[in-house]
């Protein structure tokens, strides 16, 4: 993966922060296009890659994983996720090679999984927003010795993705924790509103620009 291949949001100015946006299972890099917006700044860019075989990536997977039971579809999905770590963390190095003196990702559903997983050691993140997801993919003995501030987003009624776990993990770690108890996976319009509103402002804080 290289940032040539993402839908990119520009720095204003010269660069001294990234912030990559992890779009869930079946969607794209260029879902979050807009929601992206809510993360420029001044010399902050916003990078949207797509996950293995999804968006400019399809190689018909997708395809055959709508076919799959639930259980082995479940299992399909965290193996997509899990080949995205290793990117994500490679893209994050690259852009701080590049100059930003800051990179947070923020990852939602199935990107969730990959951003929680990125913050294993050598830490190459600055911070980790994770929304309706889990850290099944995260052995947290593999954490760094500083671990970098974590957003938990969780939905209570959530049945795609328990929210159960996120909430364990965010209460060990001490990570910022938002919880809306009247939405599901797909969540209701203002829960999300919110829910997005909190996590920029959870980046903007990480990117020492609040």
């Amino acid at each position: 993966m290289h940032p040539a291949d993402c839908e990119h949001l520009p720095a204003a100015g010269a660069l001294r922060g990234s912030v990559i946006v992890l779009h869930g299972y079946g969607a794209s890099g260029a879902v979050h296009a807009g929601d992206g917006r809510a993360f420029a700044e001044h010399g902050v860019e916003v990078l949207l890659p797509d996950a293995p075989g999804h968006g400019c990536r399809n190689d018909g997977r997708l395809a055959k994983l709508a076919q799959l039971h639930d259980g082995r579809r479940r299992a399909a999905i965290l193996d997509i996720a899990r080949q995205w770590i290793p990117e994500v963390r490679m893209l994050a190095a690259e852009r701080r090679a590049r100059g930003a003196r800051r990179v947070v990702v923020v990852g939602t559903s199935m990107g969730g999984f990959a951003a929680l997983g990125a913050l294993r050691a050598p830490r190459v993140l600055d911070a980790v927003a994770a929304l309706l997801t889990s850290p099944e993919l995260l052995d947290e003995e593999d954490l760094p010795q500083e671990c970098p501030p974590v957003l938990i987003g969780v939905a209570d009624r959530d049945e795609a993705v328990p929210p159960g776990p996120a909430k364990a993990f965010a209460a060990r770690i001490d990570a910022e924790l938002h919880e809306y108890p009247h939405s599901e996976h797909l969540m209701r319009e203002p829960d999300w509103l919110d829910l997005w509103s909190q996590t920029a402002s959870f980046v903007r804080r990480n990117l020492s620009l609040a």
